[in-house]
């Protein structure tokens, strides 16, 4: 795994490949410099030599960020590798991975401890998810883990075709069967207008794209659903 830039001098990402049964998916960890020179760290991988070695080259990691219930498995991992850093985790993260407990869990105030530098938004609605998304207002990167996917048709036969199934295949979208799982559409209504409310010029995912042409365009289309009535 090497760094990428995805902003030059401010925003890099990492992607690892994960086995899920008969799937080869890659997930992407995201790093964020803040003007204090320390790094903010979204959704993290692995901790390879390399990648720290890397990291060392941008500046100190003190920020790390599990972002939504899904998101968690090399947390731990990550963040014994920086004991000066400080963990946070989604809402509710805590009761599905009680080992964790210590770390601060994510909610409107500390969320805003980087604003407006960087911006956090809850999606409510979705409670199996809890998602925890991020715009970073100099670049107009938004940030998101499982609330949307988009698949490209570079990827093995099997994952085009459920990605094609689930509606997110060379499209931005929420999968098909996240929708299932919106207990509140209101409340997730609510947040996809604040979303779309903002200067979007890019969107890093967690799995495979970064959407840079048109984002504002993509995120309206990937909402589209669930506006029906407007905005």
């Amino acid at each position: 795994m090497r760094l990428q830039a995805v902003v030059p001098g401010s925003i890099w990402h990492v992607q690892q490949p994960v086995k899920i049964g008969p799937l080869h998916v890659a997930t992407r960890s995201t790093f964020v410099k803040l003007k204090d020179e320390s790094v903010w760290v979204h959704s993290p991988v692995a901790p390879s030599v390399q990648l720290l070695a890397e990291l060392a080259e941008i500046g100190p990691v003190r920020h790390v960020v599990a972002p939504n219930r899904s998101h968690h498995l090399f947390f731990a991992q990550f963040i014994a590798a920086y004991p000066g850093a400080k963990g946070y985790l989604a809402p509710d993260l805590i009761e599905k991975r009680p080992d964790l407990v210590g770390h601060e869990k994510l909610h409107e105030t500390n969320a805003q401890a980087w604003s407006p530098e960087l911006a956090g938004y809850f999606v409510d609605g979705i409670p199996t998810l809890n998602e925890t998304v991020w715009f970073h207002q100099e670049t107009g990167a938004l940030l998101l883990t499982d609330l949307l996917f988009c698949f490209g048709n570079h990827n093995q036969a099997l994952l085009r075709f459920l990605a094609g199934l689930l509606g997110v295949r060379e499209r931005l979208g929420m999968s098909r069967t996240m929708k299932m799982l919106v207990k509140d559409k209101a409340a997730l209504a609510a947040v996809a207008r604040k979303l779309l409310a903002l200067d979007v010029r890019r969107v890093v995912l967690a799995h495979d794209q970064i959407v840079e042409d048109d984002a504002q365009a993509w995120l309206e289309a990937a909402f589209a659903w669930l506006l029906k009535n407007g905005r």
